[in-house]
């Protein structure tokens, strides 16, 4: 079982190659996706490194727009535990994925 404050958040050597030119190949929308997973996993209680810390640093630097992590995560929070609307119909996932879960089990 891992320990989510200690293990890096970046696969090893992705935030070297993020700050030596990967976060140009990302257009707008990969980047604050990665800021907002980053940032969830700090509030989450993570440890980053200092060349995690400098790549998130970058990220909050090119952010277009303003939002608030701890919005994102209520909102994501609510999403999850929130109840059914009347009429809606359940969520489901793929035949594809369905079969990895259940592999996953086993």
């Amino acid at each position: 079982m891992s320990n989510i404050e200690t293990e890096p958040l970046f696969a090893p050597g992705k935030a070297r190659w993020l700050l030596e030119g990967g976060l140009e190949t990302l257009d707008a929308g990969e980047r604050q996706m990665l800021l907002v997973m980053a940032e969830m996993a700090e509030l989450q209680g993570r440890e980053l490194s200092a060349e995690e810390r400098e790549v998130v640093a970058r990220l909050r630097t090119d952010a277009v727009g303003d939002y608030d992590a701890k919005d994102v995560a209520k909102k994501v929070k609510k999403l999850v535990k929130g109840k059914r609307k009347k009429g809606a119909e359940p969520f489901t996932l793929p035949p594809g994925l369905a079969r990895l879960k259940e592999r996953g089990k086993k």
